[in-house]
């Protein structure tokens, strides 16, 4: 056993799943959080009989770690799929299309996609180049520049700009492929083509397994709503190896171990650290230590986000809310970048006959957005989806979000410089960093980076916390 515990820096979803696995492994260790809450942007309330998921509201099925997490924590009776139709609506000059049916909105079957309003004429036939387009190289790009070299800028601007607004509140003009959306690579590099591509992979997902990971949705979430596995994370681990509300400002190096200044002025040993914190907070605290990968991190971006929750009678709403929500691209000229119609989407989300709608706002091209008040936000998201959805009469449920920073921008070059961090870390004994930002941003990523990070650890640890045992790679 180590001399001094493990500490870990952040009480999110990745450094609880940190903790946890340390804790079945028998390492003592401190989790160390400065919000009084544990989760992180996980954040799941009740409010006058509505659901409301302030931050995430499902899982991706296709990456197996959380749902392996929750079925390992007992939770796996509890995980429910998506239950509206798959349907996304884009907003094109003022009215909603549906998406045709694909993944990532690039279609899957040709029928679909000739019908839809989405695409003009020339755009259609431009997509469909895809099928003799040539494969790209083996270097990073961006979003906007792979969907235009393989189906051109009606693709961009109708289908990857909304998406990226919409999943990472992002410009596809800047985000890396291959570390947002990797599979898209992969696919080329495989099959050539996207649409030969994906159609492949619809044939394969029509056949007699459910779906991924035993799902025939995409999507799945807990019944009780994600909260639910934030409160059994913490139950798991001991509650004396517990500090909230206690905020670590920055980490030195001590003798063979490491030494954490909390901001009040306190101090404490640790035979190792793992900092599962946002990159620039990161950044700050590393400084001292090691001024090279604290420059590193603070270079990787985050935007300001908010959700905002309407609850309305349903009859007080004309659309029938058949699918998962609407995008919206910024050539509409609108705050809200995207819905989720969250009632449809999952059940359990609202009272009898009533709906439940979230907005989103703020993005890499609306910076700003958090220098509004609630009332103000909540304004523009009932004024924009209003004219969009048939929004009548008074909301009788109001709920903002506010994520300062809480989105990261992983930007084309971001794969370099996460090797450069990687090389920092191996020489670095004892030291490991994990979440959002850094090898992937959503819900599944931080599941299996928080923990690759207790096994990193561990094994720094069995080999006596020598530097041969530290290294930073996964």
């Amino acid at each position: 056993m180590p001399a001094e515990p493990v500490a870990v820096v952040g009480g999110g979803i990745t450094g609880l799943v940190a903790a946890h696995h340390l804790a079945a492994a028998g390492v003592p260790f401190t989790l160390f959080e400065k919000q009084p809450r544990w989760g992180g942007v996980v954040r799941t309330e009740r409010v006058e009989g509505f659901l409301l998921e302030g931050g995430p509201d499902s899982i991706l099925a296709q990456k197996p770690d959380a749902i392996a997490l929750c079925r390992d924590l007992g939770l796996g009776e509890s995980l429910v799929p998506t239950r509206a139709p798959r349907t996304v609506y884009v907003l094109r000059r003022g009215r909603l299309h549906a998406l045709p049916e694909g993944v990532l909105g690039i279609p899957s079957r040709i029928g679909p996609f000739l019908r839809t309003g989405l695409f003009s004429w020339r755009g259609k036939l431009r997509m469909a180049l895809d099928l003799v387009v040539p494969r790209g190289g083996e270097g990073d790009e961006s979003i906007a520049t792979f969907l235009r070299r393989r189906l051109g800028q009606e693709a961009v601007e109708r289908l990857g700009q909304p998406l990226m607004a919409g999943i990472h509140s992002g410009d596809p003009e800047r985000l890396s492929l291959r570390a947002t959306f990797p599979r898209l690579a992969e696919i080329e590099a495989r099959h050539r083509s996207l649409l030969r591509g994906f159609r492949a992979a619809a044939r394969a997902a029509a056949g007699p397994p459910a779906g991924p990971a035993g799902f025939g949705s995409v999507f799945v979430t807990l019944s009780a709503g994600l909260g639910a596995l934030v409160e059994t994370l913490v139950a798991t681990l001991p509650p004396a190896s517990l500090r909230p509300e206690t905020s670590v400002a920055s980490v030195a190096r001590t003798g063979a171990g490491l030494s954490l200044r909390m901001a009040d002025g306190t101090r404490a040993t640790a035979s190792a650290v793992i900092l599962a914190v946002p990159p620039p907070q990161a950044a700050i605290m590393l400084a001292d230590l090691d001024r090279e990968l604290a420059d590193l991190l603070a270079a990787i971006p985050f935007v300001s986000t908010a959700a905002v929750f309407l609850g309305y009678r349903r009859e007080d709403v004309t659309h029938p809310l058949d699918g998962h929500g609407v995008m919206i691209p910024w050539t509409e000229g609108l705050r809200t970048s995207a819905c989720t119609f969250f009632s449809s989407k999952f059940t359990g989300r609202a009272p009898e006959g009533h709906v439940l709608l979230r907005g989103f706002l703020g993005s890499a091209r609306d910076a700003g957005v958090l220098a509004s008040t609630d009332a103000e936000l909540a304004q523009v998201v009932r004024r924009e989806l209003g004219l969009l959805l048939g929004l009548r009469g008074e909301p009788v449920l109001v709920r903002v979000y506010r994520w300062p920073g809480g989105t990261p921008q992983m930007e084309v070059g971001h794969l370099e410089r996460m090797a450069r961090i990687e090389a920092r870390l191996a020489d670095g004994p004892g030291l490991s960093l994990a979440g959002a930002g850094l090898r992937g941003a959503g819900l599944p990523d931080c599941i299996a980076d928080g923990r690759a990070a207790a096994a990193r650890t561990g094994a720094f640890l069995s080999a006596g916390g020598s530097r041969a045992g530290s290294s930073g790679s996964r």
